[in-house]
């Protein structure tokens, strides 16, 4: 009894595999122009031209009698999915990243100063707070510290703790401008 797998477990290629290359050795250039010719660029034409042959390996072998014009019909194929993708994820409308420049990982002068501005006053109206609703609002926004955690070292009650939150919150939102 003969196993079909048995040339793909010793290592050595099947008929169909030796078919295979030597259909894509013939054919990948002739594709590559067909493709080329139907518009699709030279990086995805050789894309296409190997997914012309993934398919044809996926075929029954019995099923193709002219196996050039199977190719083709598959290339057609292939063509009609390319176009269809391209559409869909509106590949027209992309920009190559050569076309961006590239802006300085620095932050410009006048951001700087903003942002040093906003910390000052930050700072100016966090010490406007009362000591300890001050101090539990940084064990909080800063620290991380859960309102049960805080509640734990300063042995008040968990709604305690959120009193504090709201009346320093509130406060920062009376004293810092809104900046959309």
């Amino acid at each position: 009894m003969v196993d079909p797998g048995a040339a793909a477990r010793t290592g050595a290629p099947s008929s169909r595999s030796v078919r295979l290359e030597a259909l894509a050795l013939r054919y990948r250039e002739p594709l590559v122009r067909y493709f080329l010719r139907k518009g699709v660029p030279m990086e995805q034409a050789e894309d296409c031209a190997q997914d012309v042959f993934v398919r044809l390996s996926r075929t029954d072998e019995q099923t193709v009698q002219n196996a050039e014009a199977y190719l083709f019909t598959i290339a057609s194929s292939v063509v009609v999915t390319w176009a269809r993708k391209g559409k869909s994820h509106r590949v027209a409308q992309h920009r190559p990243l050569e076309d961006f420049s590239l802006v300085s990982g620095e932050a410009a002068a006048d951001r700087v100063l903003e942002g040093k501005q906003a910390l000052q006053r930050l700072v100016s109206a966090l010490s406007e707070l009362p000591v300890d609703t001050r101090e539990i609002f940084l064990l909080n926004r800063e620290d991380g510290l859960t309102y049960t955690q805080i509640a734990a070292r300063y042995a008040i009650g968990v709604k305690v703790v959120e009193r504090h939150i709201v009346r320093a919150l509130n406060h920062l939102r009376l004293r810092l401008p809104r900046h959309d």
